[in-house]
């Protein structure tokens, strides 16, 4: 089962004072899930794979794995009959231009991490329903 209940404030409470232990646990967790409800599409990488990769390209790769997760959510929430709002391009404007304002990667993640539990909902819903207990 998908977990459906993630709380954006929990990532940013938690976070600081484990100095990002949490969030490195918080997106490798929702990876997984985003990639089990994709069986058969594109996996995203391993976030901690995700880290590496950013630091060898000093951080350039983590906006284009936000992108590709953002993408995955819209795509896994039409596969589902979801409509996803707002939509990955203005997720990633958010993140890059709102970053000038302080305030862009925060709704970024937030959106993100809203539409994810959205669509485990759905997915957790259309799971239970097409599954029979012998």
């Amino acid at each position: 089962m998908i977990q459906e209940d993630r709380k954006f404030w929990k990532l940013l409470l938690f976070t600081i004072p484990t100095l990002g232990i949490y969030s490195i646990y918080f997106w490798f967790r929702f990876t997984q899930d985003l990639n089990e409800m994709n069986r058969e599409e594109k996996k995203l990488k391993n976030y901690i794979l995700v880290l590496f990769l950013s630091i060898i390209t000093l951080g350039i790769y983590r906006w284009v794995w936000f992108f590709y997760v953002v993408d995955r959510v819209q795509v896994t929430g039409e596969e589902l009959g979801v409509k996803i709002n707002p939509g990955p391009s203005v997720t990633l404007i958010w993140k890059l231009f709102g970053s000038f304002i302080l305030i862009g990667p925060f709704v970024a993640n937030y959106v993100t991490i809203r539409n994810m539990n959205i669509i485990a909902r759905q997915y957790n819903k259309h799971f239970k329903k097409n599954t029979k207990v012998i």
